[in-house]
């Protein structure tokens, strides 16, 4: 090692510091700053960003309007962001979380993701009580007017949405999903009674994105007297597992 490369590799370091704030202080709210702003955003001086901001620049991190010279994140960012989303498996990310759900409840638990107006079973973790619900393996595909999960879906997406889920029921049918719907819109978690499998009861709360948009749902089944007998706390347990969930794949 030269005599040099202590001082040179302190300057590196803080030149990666700088550049990072610098894009950091990007955010949907601030999408495009020209340099004074950006400047004290970051609370460095004009020159400083300036000449970070340029190396930026050429590595294509950032762009830089001709007409006005304001700062805006590069597609090279946009490139990035990709490389990370292809890399998050929703199954893998959920999978500790919901672990963590059936061994706090007992019950058996589910990851439902949204498909083509449909609710698909990605994942299934079988619960330990003698008695539990093993209705949904993985793979299967139920309406989103059948079960907790679809409700609890429905519940986010808008009203078009529910009428067409709903469209070609019986009257009576149609009556118990929009209950069902109208209790997940209010409670932030949707409930079934006997939907999928007579004697079941189930619990779930939605999945959103980082756009707010529903992707699925985190649910429960188990014996429809101990779910009812525990809603609140399950309740509870499933909408901390969805925060889990969401978090783990960077949508909070």
């Amino acid at each position: 090692m030269g005599q040099n490369d202590g001082p040179e590799r302190g300057s590196d370091l803080n030149g990666v510091t700088r550049a990072g704030e610098i894009l950091f202080a990007f955010t949907r709210e601030r999408p495009e700053m020209g340099l004074t702003r950006l400047a004290s955003e970051v609370g460095l001086s004009k020159a400083t960003v300036h000449r970070v901001a340029q190396t930026l620049v050429s590595l294509g991190l950032l762009e830089q309007s001709e007409q006005t010279r304001a700062y805006r994140l590069g597609v090279r960012i946009m490139r990035l962001a990709d490389v990370v989303a292809s890399s998050l498996d929703i199954r893998k990310e959920a999978r500790s979380a919901l672990r963590h759900l059936r061994e706090q409840t007992g019950e058996t638990v589910y990851l439902m993701l949204l498909r083509d107006n449909a609710a698909a079973c990605a994942e299934r973790i079988e619960g330990w009580h003698p008695m539990r619900d093993l209705s949904t393996p993985p793979g299967t595909v139920v309406p989103l007017h059948v079960g907790a999960s679809g409700s609890a879906i429905l519940g986010v997406l808008d009203a078009d949405a529910l009428d067409a889920a709903v469209s070609g029921l019986d009257p009576e049918r149609e009556a118990a999903v929009r209950r069902r719907v109208a209790f997940a819109r209010e409670h932030g978690y949707a409930v079934a009674r006997g939907d999928v499998s007579q004697g079941v009861g189930a619990i779930a709360v939605a999945l959103r994105d980082e756009s707010g948009a529903p992707v699925g749902a985190v649910s429960l089944g188990g014996l429809l007297e101990r779910v009812e007998a525990a809603e609140t706390q399950l309740a509870a347990s499933v909408s901390a597992t969805a925060a889990a969930v969401t978090s783990a794949m960077g949508w909070s």
